[in-house]
């Protein structure tokens, strides 16, 4: 029997197809649960990407649950920061992406929350912690960050978080190049498919689906993923093709997407010593195993202020403290152990001065 000559062939036709994305949610929810981490982002005063302000959100994967919330000013911050910074009050500026926004745990078991509790105890003085991170940046967003935003809110220590995927992120923006070996401003913007998003959070049923639907969130990610990868690709290749090599490299020594990231963070700190402000690079371990870890920052050169911790990683072995079943983001036994590296090197260096009266 011919099916386009059953009665109501085509109403068959839609029902099968509304099935199949159905199908698909069930599958993914119940059997097979994925990550569920929406980034509410807007474009932000400077060309780059911020977070949106005032929003509370959820992220969920097969391991947790746990609660965003952003300030007035789009930090990940349950408090407002004045301008002039108050009396007797030491200042962190924090600039970086999701490992530094605290993804994977609550606020109060950010590695940043933790510094914060940690500092204020151990110098007796008002410490207030700016979280400048957005999911995605890299050093050449945040170098932006650091100059147009965070310098106004004078500091007295910068932290960068720097990640493996850092000198990818930096060419991709292509907001910086190296000619001769000096950085360059090569664009004005980066804000990939930020207006795109800015529409559909507009609407409740896209907002709904980007907290609550699998289905969605996997091909959100999968598309993501592959959108990076070609955008790193077309950006090598034209810096390849329509610019000499801006400095000679050396083999033994950083590539030329390392030695433009390391040429950024040369800049911030140039930018936090003309503010009067010390400087550290926190350097995120990779994890090969839950008692492997690899360090990744690219310091050939030995002149950067440079804090990891592996070392107290390592110490654990076999403790999990990186999430296993989402996007890799330290547990609250990971962002503990941060913690009390940075504020062992900040403490030991002198970084935010004497304690208080």
């Amino acid at each position: 029997m011919n099916f386009l000559k059953q009665p109501k062939w085509w109403m068959r036709v839609l029902i099968g197809a509304a099935w199949i994305p159905v199908g698909g949610e069930l599958f993914l929810r119940f059997l097979a649960p994925v990550p569920m981490l929406p980034r509410y982002i807007e474009a932000g005063p400077h060309g780059v990407r911020a977070n949106m302000p005032n929003q509370t959100y959820r992220h969920q994967t097969p391991e947790y649950t746990v609660e965003i919330r952003t300030n007035s000013q789009g930090m990940r911050a349950d408090q407002e920061f004045a301008i002039p910074k108050p009396p007797g009050t030491r200042r962190i500026a924090v600039l970086g992406d999701s490992f530094s926004m605290g993804y994977g745990v609550n606020m109060e078991d950010t590695s940043l929350q933790i510094l914060e509790e940690n500092l204020e105890t151990e110098l007796e003085c008002d410490v207030e912690i700016l979280n400048f991170s957005v999911s995605g940046f890299g050093p050449a967003e945040e170098l932006i960050v650091l100059e147009e935003a965070a310098m106004q809110y004078e500091p007295d220590l910068i932290i960068q978080y720097f990640t493996s995927n850092d000198p990818i992120d930096d060419t991709r923006a292509n907001l910086f190049v190296l000619e001769e070996g000096e950085l360059q401003r090569s664009n004005d913007s980066y804000l990939p498919a930020v207006k795109v998003r800015e529409f559909l959070f507009s609407f409740s049923l896209y907002r709904w689906m980007a907290g609550e639907s699998h289905l969605y969130n996997l091909i959100r990610d999968m598309a993501g993923s592959k959108a990076k990868q070609v955008l790193a690709m077309f950006r090598s290749r034209d810096n390849k093709t329509s610019n000499e090599p801006p400095i000679a490299i050396d083999p033994e020594g950083p590539t030329a997407q390392e030695a433009l990231s390391l040429a950024i963070l040369s800049r911030m700190m140039e930018v936090a010593r003309v503010g009067d402000a010390e400087f550290l690079i926190l350097s995120i371990p990779v994890r090969r195993s839950r008692a492997e870890f690899k360090e990744t920052f690219p310091d050939w050169s030995g002149e950067y202020p440079v804090v990891s911790p592996i070392a107290a990683f390592e110490e654990k072995n076999g403790e999990m403290l990186y999430w296993e079943e989402s996007h890799g983001h330290w547990t609250p036994l990971g962002c503990r152990l941060v913690a009390s590296e940075l504020t062992d090197r900040i403490l030991d260096r002198g970084l935010l001065g004497e304690s208080c009266p």
